[in-house]
């Protein structure tokens, strides 16, 4: 899968990824390989995201996911 997590003025990462834990609007939820199209607003909370065996994170004010063809497109207000 392929992650792009975007601020509104500059990219925050860009990469391939195995998964992905997003904080929707009605709570957290995990994306993985072949996961259904999907759009979803995002709360408070952390982004994290394991490139190989190795986790990060990054937290957020709020934003977007859209989710396609294991795309991933996050457009976010990181928290300063």
């Amino acid at each position: 899968m392929h992650l792009s997590i975007m601020a509104f003025s500059h990219g925050l990462f860009k990469g391939k990824v195995n998964r992905v834990t997003l904080p929707g609007e009605l709570g957290p939820f995990q994306v993985l390989a072949n996961h259904a199209p999907t759009i979803s607003s995002l709360a408070a909370g952390k982004i994290t995201y394991a490139v190989e065996s190795a986790l990060s994170s990054i937290e957020i004010k709020s934003g977007f996911a859209s989710i396609v063809h294991n795309q991933i497109t996050v457009v976010c207000e990181p928290l300063v």
